[in-house]
């Protein structure tokens, strides 16, 4: 399951995009940053994938949101033999 956090901070706001294992109920893959981007949350998922190294399909859960269904992020879904599933509502 993949989700962006936001947390308050004295200068702003800090985002932390990361994603759980729903079976384990650990997180495997995080990344923070000043800005909630694509770029953030494909280095949660690359973290994820490179320490988890997930054998078969991988069903990969997500909202709508923009860094998600971004070009950059399916591309690295697909040959990562990843399904995303997009979920209507939280």
């Amino acid at each position: 399951m993949a989700d962006i956090t936001y947390i308050p901070t004295d200068e702003g706001w800090l985002y932390l995009a990361s994603l759980e294992d729903l079976c384990t109920r650990k997180i495997v893959g995080f990344h923070m940053g000043e800005r909630m981007t694509r770029e953030l949350c494909l280095r949660a998922l690359d973290q994820a994938y490179r320490h988890q190294r997930p054998k078969g399909t991988v069903l990969h859960h997500s909202d709508r949101g923009s860094q998600y269904a971004s070009s950059d992020y399916l591309g690295y879904l697909t040959p990562n033999q990843c399904e995303h599933m997009i979920c209507l509502a939280a």
